[in-house]
């Protein structure tokens, strides 16, 4: 450890999605099976029509033919388009027109019977975890999901409304009202809700099942970390996490990072007490960043 020796020290892993969501879990001891989506490294797309959640569905009923507890459905990498419908298909949901065949098929949706998606579902309690800049995301209007895409690349206006209207359908034959967060990882958390699914983000899970909050608010100081603090990404999901943790508890909240681009009064605005700059290289081993934050420490641990 970094610390003074007699300084006790809570280590708590958070994570926002992938494998390093799975890891995160498993090392606080909880038995969640985490189900993530295809990897996504582009940039989300404009308004794909075609594009469908049905691999991620097979993987989801996979899962649940096990019966677990509990079923994670990572969504941070989702990047499809349908609203969940490819999933509703792979868990055995059947409509009036294509649920397979993405957004584009959607249209003259009336109805969708989901007995046989949700006998696959069972007792398992579902989790959805989005990334948590999309906990505000709308599906359906002006602040939806079909606008924000649409708008960003220049999409057909009357393509737009089409595709926005198939959504609001499928939400309708769902029983799904929007609100923030339905507009995520391209509308899956609609299809998720109707299964009963609760949702939130992968570092506020991770935090929950830590019972964080509490430790927190024991604390005399919080501290998170992340490779590079700049104004734009302000370090990343997980800093954004504890500093708001922080914030509840009212404890004070230091960021370590490699590199540093915000001013005092910046970092302030974040609702962080102090920014620490380890420096080093990208690829720090263990014993380097141990001794580089040995020094930081230092600085306030008595």
């Amino acid at each position: 450890m970094a610390v003074r020796p007699g300084v006790e020290v809570a280590v708590v892993p958070l994570a926002a999605g992938g494998d390093d969501l799975r890891q995160a879990l498993a090392e606080l001891g909880d038995d969640a099976v985490v189900v993530t989506g295809p990897a996504a490294d582009a940039p989300e797309p404009g308004i794909d029509t075609q594009s469908s959640t049905l691999a991620l569905g097979r993987d989801l009923a996979a899962v649940l033919a096990d019966g677990p507890r509990r079923v994670v459905v990572d969504l941070t990498s989702v990047r499809t388009h349908d609203g969940g419908a490819g999933l509703l298909a792979a868990l055995g949901a059947r409509a009036d027109v294509p649920l397979d065949a993405g957004v584009g098929g959607l249209s003259g949706l009336t109805h969708v019977d989901l007995d046989t998606a949700r006998e696959a579902v069972g007792a398992t309690e579902l989790v959805a975890a989005i990334h948590p800049e999309q906990l505000g995301d709308m599906l359906l209007g002006l602040r939806g999901l079909t606008a924000r895409r649409g708008h960003a690349t220049g999409a057909d206006p009357a393509l737009m409304l089409a595709t926005d209207a198939s959504l609001g359908a499928l939400a309708g034959a769902l029983g799904v009202q929007d609100g923030p967060g339905m507009g995520a990882a391209g509308g899956a958390l609609v299809a998720l809700t109707a299964l009963g699914a609760w949702f939130t983000s992968g570092p506020a899970l991770c935090a929950q099942v830590a019972h964080l909050e509490q430790t927190a608010a024991a604390a005399d100081v919080v501290v998170t970390g992340a490779d590079h603090l700049d104004f734009v990404r302000r370090g990343g999901p997980v800093v954004g996490e504890v500093i708001s943790l922080a914030e509840r508890t009212l404890r004070p909240c230091v960021v370590v990072a490699r590199t540093v681009e915000v001013s005092s009064r910046e970092l302030r605005t974040f609702g962080a007490e102090i920014a620490y700059a380890l420096g080093g290289g990208p690829l720090l081993d263990a014993a380097e960043l141990t001794a580089r934050a040995a020094g930081m420490a230092g600085s306030w641990t008595w």
